[in-house]
């Protein structure tokens, strides 16, 4: 299921349906898209004081607040306005046919990972890893802005286009398949639940921050275990900041990447910039997409909006 391309004056709903954005970089990203000339309102966990510890309000609201902006005929498209923590936790709470009967365009990464995946598997709908008005705004490239809007617009196919770093090779090849992911705490997290994402015939993009490398071991572990690098058609790496240090010798990233891969021997790609680095680039999820590690690229097979 595919939500209307954004167009011109469209009304972007801006929410919070894991913790509370700064207010000062949210003005920012506010800014920047009204200059655009998109009208951009915010939901009610933003605009009133609700927060509670971490969270931007109580589970409920947060859910409401989601619900509401589907559900709202007038609104194009939904953008979180940060990740955090606390999307797990409405998952059980979100009337997932309300978003089936009104798909829009819905924007967000890091702990909103958990709302892709629920949505990607509950809906069918295709949504966007993409840059959030309260975290990545106020240092946004235009070229990275230009491409996100462009993905949304339906006006490009191609996902690395604005890629200004080198990307490498883990292991070499082509493939072609649905695109699943991000947040690699988040992916593992719903393990053992109906949320559990679908590896058959998947692109598995993976990203985190303030992980421990001891701790990512364990994950591609899990993904090993699991037989869901069995079933993926290629993986594809971005950043892994603020990595804290292990106590003892570790090996490094690259040496966790690589070990687990050479034994799956499918195309694999290390270093694109999703995810919490100073870079964000645009990834349609649970949409058709082609991986080569050889140019590099990454290329939509289909129209993700219509």
């Amino acid at each position: 299921m595919k939500a209307p391309k954004l167009k011109k004056n469209a009304h972007i709903r801006i929410i919070a349906p894991a913790s509370a954005p700064n207010l000062r970089l949210l003005t920012i990203g506010v800014s920047k898209l009204r200059k655009l000339g998109y009208k951009v309102t915010l939901g009610e966990n933003i605009t009133r004081t609700k927060q509670i510890g971490y969270l931007s309000a109580p589970d409920a609201d947060r859910a409401k607040e989601l619900e509401s902006a589907f559900e709202d005929d007038s609104v194009d498209a939904i953008f979180c306005a940060r990740g955090g923590f606390g999307s797990l936790r409405i998952l059980s709470l979100i009337d997932f046919d309300i978003i089936k009967e009104h798909p829009k365009i819905f924007v967000g990464y890091s702990d909103i990972t958990a709302l892709h995946i629920a949505i990607n598997q509950k809906t069918d709908l295709i949504t966007f890893h993409g840059p959030m008005p309260g975290v990545d705004f106020e240092m946004i490239t235009p070229e990275i802005l230009k491409n996100f809007i462009d993905v949304l617009s339906g006006e490009t196919t191609e996902l690395t286009s604005q890629i200004n770093r080198i990307v490498g090779s883990v292991i070499e090849g082509k493939a072609i398949g649905i695109s699943v992911g991000t947040n690699f705490s988040l992916i593992t997290s719903l393990f053992g639940t109906e949320y559990a994402l679908k590896a058959n015939e998947r692109i598995l993009f993976l990203e985190d921050t303030a992980t421990s490398i001891s701790d990512i071991d364990r994950y591609m572990a899990e993904l090993w275990l699991s037989k869901v690098l069995y079933r993926v058609k290629g993986l594809i790496f971005g950043d892994f900041t603020q990595i804290p240090e292990d106590v003892g010798p570790v090996p490094s990233l690259q040496e966790i990447i690589y070990y687990y891969t050479s034994k799956m021997k499918k195309p694999t790609m290390y270093g694109l910039p999703f995810g919490h680095g100073s870079d964000q680039m645009t990834i349609p999820l649970n949409a058709k997409i082609k991986i080569s590690t050889y140019e590099p690229s990454i290329t939509l097979e289909e129209n993700v909006v219509d």
